[in-house]
């Protein structure tokens, strides 16, 4: 979680979707706290437990902006991610196990270290027609996260590369066509969720401020 006072803005970092990237990036606008907080706090956390104080800080609650991706990529992500040699021999690691182990570990619901990944329609409380984020953002579309946030500091900014899995990191993403229907079963509502988002590319929340409108796409 990311929070820039000046702005009134609070970014919740998806995981996989380039939050060390975009920390660097607003690292000029951001303020001590945000080292100290939860990485990846959803939104549902961050009503309960850290939007009462920014409220009583700011006079009003802060805007809210998540980055979201594609279901199964950001599954064939951390599956890639966990292969690193650092992790092998440790419960999160995915050597010596195929993408199709993975994804069944995944949807069988006992969630094994190396299975163990969030839904992104959960995280920006989606409700099936809107998130309770403000602004969502694809991540295959960033530089309208790149506008966004140039628009909103005044300054031209660009996303660096941060925390890329290395290249020599190999993966096979091969699945059966079943584990793919019963991932695109299980997940309908992740799936619908980044649907709009792609769609759109910055998807606002309704009612969420006039004056941030001539910056959606």
């Amino acid at each position: 979680m990311l929070i820039l006072p000046v702005h009134q803005t609070v970014v919740l970092e998806t995981p996989k979707t380039g939050s060390l990237a975009l920390r660097a990036m607003l690292a000029p606008y951001t303020v001590p706290q945000s080292d100290k907080a939860p990485r990846h706090i959803g939104h549902d956390a961050f009503r309960r437990n850290f939007a009462p104080d920014l409220v009583m800080g700011f006079g009003r609650l802060p805007q809210t902006v998540a980055v979201v991706r594609a279901p199964l990529e950001r599954m064939q992500s951390w599956y890639r991610y966990r292969r690193r040699p650092q992790l092998k021999g440790l419960p999160a690691s995915t050597l010596g196990v195929s993408f199709e182990g993975f994804m069944l570990a995944y949807l069988e619901g006992g969630r094994p270290e190396m299975a163990n990944v969030g839904r992104q329609d959960r995280f920006v409380g989606w409700d099936g027609v809107h998130a309770r984020v403000d602004h969502l953002f694809d991540y295959a579309q960033l530089s309208l996260l790149e506008q966004f946030f140039s628009a909103l500091t005044g300054d031209a900014l660009t996303l660096p590369e941060r925390n890329k899995t290395p290249k020599r990191v190999r993966a096979d993403y091969t699945i059966s066509a079943e584990v793919l229907e019963r991932f695109t079963t299980d997940n309908s509502a992740e799936l619908a969720m980044y649907g709009a988002v792609a769609a759109a590319g910055h998807l606002m929340r309704p009612g969420s401020g006039a004056k941030f409108s001539s910056w959606a796409h």
